[in-house]
């Protein structure tokens, strides 16, 4: 199978598998262009050539399908019994001429990602400059529903409305380049396909392509392979996928789903030294990979001759074998079946209807924290406000937003609460749990974060006041508001305090604040906004928002430094309320 290497928002490189193919990376931008191509004929199906892990008797007795809303009337039903949520207010919405009255903000927001560019810069060919006149959206369709109906088709477009909400999916030919819409039979499989997918572990980001290919066209990398390049991880679905039934449809794009959830933490599971180890593989110099014949002598870990193709299939064969068949991945690699179940699956099994009901094992680990916070030390809690005490500054001097200093908490406070609970949970994993070069979690711990931000509040409160102090001599009655504040971004100059600067993740993290300085904008901007008044975030109680009193204040040794309102208390209350998170 080809590979084609794609950019996350991340920046990072994931790699993609499609389906049938081998391999090498393709970069000729030539091989990648769409090229007429007819198929001849039905592809046989996996069942025929024991091809794939799973027949097709297995994907219609999965057990624990999420039943899903998939014809027209089951949608409209689903979207009618809806809440429309707290604070909605109604109104009108305009969406390319398109009139929505009163209409649902999430469906609002599903219809405008389908009639809109997903990633492209220039517009999509074929897409009207106006969707009400070119399919005659009339005021008396002013539903997203409605209008979706009449844009994409009766059967089809709300069910592309609603895998766009539901999964944030995208099947819009005039979000994506070489797209056709899908028809009736084919967008209902999609959808059944997604009923074999836990809602929780869904692999994708914003706004995932999931596209039907051009009909009567392939990618010219493909056109070798005689037709039987059925999808690829992007996903694009040809019309070799078309052809195949309706249960195979619904296998080929949940082998598809498996390719990104190798890729779901950004962790390569397809591609990690214990995953290559479980299936022989070896890396070649030419970057392919091969079997390594000594070693598969000793035992077949394969679930079915594509999974023998390369890891990448390899791996999303097991994964798929996992689902629908997972008395044929035991019997073929056990070491393979409990690392799918415990990276991918979250210990969840598919074995029978009460295994996959189990509470997954991120659920039981963020119970068991919420109810007792993590039971750290005093130590320890000191260790993760030291590494994560820059990242609470900068969200109020920085350019950061609130969340990074939440995130670094989770991560440090995992990686703790992982080698403290080792010996009660055997599953623990770190690779299932955090990822260290992004430094992320799974888990969370919002009581330890709050109790680390009320911790260093009044802290940055001290220092920020204690930093002005030495300025007051620059600053007088006189002065505007705005030359006032320039003073105040005179902090720029000064180092945050106890900021721990040889921690090991600072030399190992890809995304990671080393700014150890306030930003003059940021600084700026803090005073401003004390001095004008500001308006506390939505979390603060009314109670808190009458308190929020303009008075004089004096810091160290009774230096007067401003009679703009600017007190100890103000600031305090004011960095409390920009960092709830």
């Amino acid at each position: 199978m080809k590979s084609l290497i794609s950019f996350s928002a991340a920046l990072i490189f994931i790699l993609t598998s499609c389906t049938h193919l081998s391999t090498k990376v393709q970069s000729q931008a030539s091989e990648d262009r769409p090229v007429p191509f007819e198929t001849k004929g039905r592809t046989p199906a996996a069942e025929e050539l024991d091809w794939w892990a799973a027949k097709a008797q297995h994907v219609q007795q999965a057990k624990c399908r999420v039943k899903l809303p998939a014809t027209t009337a089951e949608i409209e039903k689903y979207y009618r019994d809806m809440p429309n949520g707290p604070g909605f207010e109604g109104g009108i919405s305009e969406i390319s001429g398109i009139r929505l009255v009163d209409e649902k903000p999430r469906l609002v927001l599903a219809l405008s990602k389908l009639l809109s560019p997903a990633r492209e810069s220039r517009e999509i060919e074929g897409t009207p400059k106006n969707f009400q006149e070119k399919f005659n959206v009339n005021s008396s369709c002013s539903k997203a529903l409605c209008a979706a109906q009449k844009i994409f088709g009766r059967d089809v477009g709300p069910q592309m409305l609603f895998l766009m909400d539901k999964f944030d999916v995208n099947t819009s030919p005039y979000s994506f380049i070489n797209a056709d819409t899908f028809n009736g039979l084919e967008i209902v499989d999609v959808i059944r396909a997604f009923e074999l997918v836990n809602p929780d572990q869904i692999p994708f980001g914003f706004n995932k392509q999931l596209i039907r290919f051009k009909r009567g066209y392939t990618r010219a990398a493909y056109v070798s392979d005689d037709g039987t390049v059925l999808a690829n991880a992007s996903i694009e679905l040809f019309d070799s996928w078309a052809q195949q039934n309706s249960l195979m449809r619904q296998y080929t794009l949940f082998h598809e789903i498996a390719h990104n959830q190798a890729d779901n933490q950004f962790s390569s599971y397809d591609r990690s030294a214990s995953w290559l180890a479980l299936g022989n593989w070896k890396e070649t110099k030419s970057g392919d990979f091969v079997k390594e014949k000594q070693k598969a002598m000793q035992g077949h870990p394969y679930v079915s001759k594509y999974g023998e193709t390369n890891p990448f299939e390899d791996f999303a064969e097991s994964v798929t074998s996992y689902r629908l068949n997972p008395a044929l991945l035991k019997s073929k690699s056990m070491d393979k079946y409990n690392l799918i179940r415990l990276y991918v699956f979250d210990g969840l099994e598919f074995t029978s209807e009460a295994s996959c009901r189990q509470t997954p094992l991120n659920v039981q680990y963020q119970k068991k924290i919420n109810q007792d916070g993590g039971d750290f030390t005093a130590a320890d809690k000191e260790a993760i406000q030291s590494v994560c005490r820059e990242s609470f500054y900068q969200t109020i001097l920085g350019n950061i937003p609130v969340s990074f200093f939440s995130s670094c908490v989770d991560y440090e406070a995992a990686q703790r609460w992982q080698k403290q609970n080792a010996s009660r949970f055997p599953d623990l994993n770190s690779q299932a749990l955090y990822d260290p070069k992004l430094r992320i979690s799974n888990l969370k711990f919002k009581s330890l974060s709050n109790e680390l931000r009320n911790n260093l509040a009044p802290e940055m409160t001290d220092w920020i006041l204690e930093s002005m102090s030495v300025r007051s001599y620059k600053m007088n009655s006189q002065m505007s508001n705005q030359e006032y504040c320039d003073v105040w971004a005179e902090l720029k100059n000064r180092v945050y305090p106890k900021i721990n600067r040889d921690n090991q993740w600072y030399r190992n993290a890809i995304f990671v604040s080393r700014d150890f300085n306030p930003h003059e904008g940021a600084a700026r901007g803090l005073c401003l906004d004390l001095v004008k008044g500001f308006t506390p975030t939505s979390k603060s109680s009314a109670s808190t928002i009458k308190n929020w009193l303009k008075t004089t204040t004096t810091v160290g040794g009774g230096a007067q430094i401003t009679e703009r309102g600017i007190t100890r208390e103000n600031l305090l209350k004011y960095i409390l309320d920009r960092t709830n998170h």
